[in-house]
């Protein structure tokens, strides 16, 4: 048997693992990435990068990629609930969504999973990663200092170990690695079997121009009432979505797939069909030793409102930073505690708002019942503070509830554990764009030229990346007077103060140096 020896190792090249992977390799350290399929994802799946998943991804060099995969048509979307694709619109999504504009510099993009999986590819590969299709993890087991898995390169028939430091793993949403290192999960579970049924139709005369289009259809002649009508990557190519049957014929489905439409007389043709279940699960830990959960491995979710795919990648951005960190001994192993500590309870309150949403739209008033409505959307995305974590709360600051973990994104506290507030900031001649200054170091705003320099010496020594921006007024990001800064490499504000003494003393607690 064969032998290797790596940092990282990432089972599954999907979303998560990608992700992973590429701000890992940003960070500075490569990992390998197997897959046990022959690519990344060829089948319509996901679709949509919403604006903080933009701003990671404008730091990893592939928002122009993300843009030129949008399908074809007109930049924007069309998302309502209707009794059908020409029938009376119950309600616009889009009509009613708050203007993003207003907590991010970043429009969401349209590319499916598809698209972005081969985007953060490409990205991957560039920055050095060693990405393995058709190589299928077999059996892992970890100790404390290492974790050895079992491989097989399914193309040679040829087993592999490989000794680890540490292993992400994105295996997706039956996968065993959780399993096998002693993580258990809860949810409400198996919500809905569902049928995804590909077909190719004109329908731009009733559809509109947009690039992006979905309905979500309540019909009493559709199975239990609803069904979903969704564009794909190719023109004229769609899928309808309704409820599962094993005996259902092929001209019954012909026949739902009219009444989705609303037309009785159009012609279209089948071209495959997918049934799959939608499911509400949340790993009960992140991470054990040297084991670390990202996207569906960890947080499983009926994609009602777009945000599993999301949420899959910016698992891979939260983590990769900081697992580069330990690596390469900027901070210590403690550090690598907070994923678990800041990430679960976020995954919690999407996984929970898709299925709030799933029992909205598709009229599951028992599951609606057990969940509530929905959050408002904005405040989801944008709100969100971490209840603890690799941060130093301020003093006075106000401990974040468990409970209703957020802010109001309009009207951002720039407090430890919250996102920097988007802002402009003057800088002598120049403007700063806060959320796009993201990038893979710390980031100190100050207004005080002395703190300024002595916060470049406290890196120095510490050999902490950073950069020291000087602004005229650090009252845009709220912060009082005299006050600064400290943004980690994700954008979550990690101190503010007002002595180098309390930033040298802020670096050791969020690196878990001390």
């Amino acid at each position: 048997m064969k032998t290797e020896t790596h940092d990282v190792v990432i089972v599954g090249a999907g979303l998560a693992g990608l992700s992973t992977a590429v701000f890992l390799a940003l960070n500075g350290v490569r990992a390998v990435v197997i897959e046990r399929n022959a690519s990344t994802s060829i089948l319509p799946k996901a679709r949509g990068q919403n604006p903080v998943s933009m701003e990671m991804l404008r730091m990893a060099g592939i928002t122009d990629a993300i843009r030129a995969a949008r399908p074809p048509g007109k930049p924007a979307i069309t998302s309502l609930v209707s009794e059908s694709l020409t029938g009376r619109v119950i309600y616009d999504h889009i009509a009613h969504r708050p203007d993003f504009s207003r907590f991010s510099p970043e429009i969401p993009g349209m590319a499916s999973q598809a698209r972005a999986e081969e985007a953060l590819l490409q990205r991957a590969r560039e920055l050095g990663v060693d990405v393995r299709f058709q190589w299928t993890c077999e059996r892992i087991e970890e100790n404390d200092e290492r974790v050895a898995l079992e491989l097989r390169d399914l193309q040679a028939d040829a087993a592999f170990q490989i000794s680890a430091k540490y292993v992400v793993a994105c295996d997706g949403i039956r996968g065993a690695i959780a399993g096998q290192v002693g993580i258990g999960h809860h949810g409400v579970g198996h919500l809905k079997s569902v049928t995804a049924v590909r077909f190719n139709a004109d329908l731009s005369r009733w559809a509109g121009g947009n690039s992006m289009t979905i309905h979500y259809v309540k019909n009493p002649a559709l199975p239990d009432g609803s069904g979903i009508l969704v564009s794909t990557d190719y023109e004229n190519q769609w899928v309808g979505n309704f409820s599962a049957d094993p005996d259902r014929t092929p001209e019954e489905t012909r026949r739902l797939i009219r009444i989705l439409l609303g037309l009785d007389d159009i012609d279209f043709e089948v071209t495959g069909e997918t049934t799959y279940n939608y499911s509400h699960r949340i790993a009960d830990r992140l991470s054990s030793r040297r084991v670390f959960l990202a996207g569906d491995a960890a947080h499983v979710m009926p994609p009602t409102g777009g945000q599993g795919g999301n949420t899959a990648m910016q698992d891979g951005f939260y983590l990769g930073w900081k697992l580069a960190y330990v690596l390469r001994g900027i901070a210590g192993p403690a550090l690598l505690e907070s994923y678990d500590v800041e990430r679960r309870p976020y995954a919690e309150i999407v996984c929970t708002w898709q299925a709030a949403n799933l029992a909205e739209r598709r009229d599951m008033k028992n599951l609606g019942t057990l969940l509530g409505e929905p959050i408002d959307h904005a405040r989801m995305m944008f709100g969100y503070m971490c209840v603890d974590g690799a941060f130093v709360r301020s003093s006075g600051q106000t401990t974040v509830s468990a409970a209703d973990p957020f802010e109001d994104p309009s009207r951002p506290t720039g407090m430890p554990g919250a996102r920097v507030p988007y802002a402009l900031l003057q800088a002598g001649a120049d403007v700063i764009n806060t959320r796009h200054q993201l990038a893979p170091r710390f980031q100190l705003y100050t207004a005080d030229a002395r703190m300024a320099s002595q916060a470049q010496a406290i890196a120095q020594d510490k050999a902490v990346p950073q950069q020291v921006t000087v602004v005229d007024s650090v009252a845009p990001i709220q912060l009082d007077a005299g006050e600064s800064m400290l943004v980690r490499p994700d954008g979550v504000v990690a101190w503010r103060g007002r002595s180098a003494d309390a930033l040298a003393q802020a670096y050791d607690r969020v690196l878990a140096r001390a």
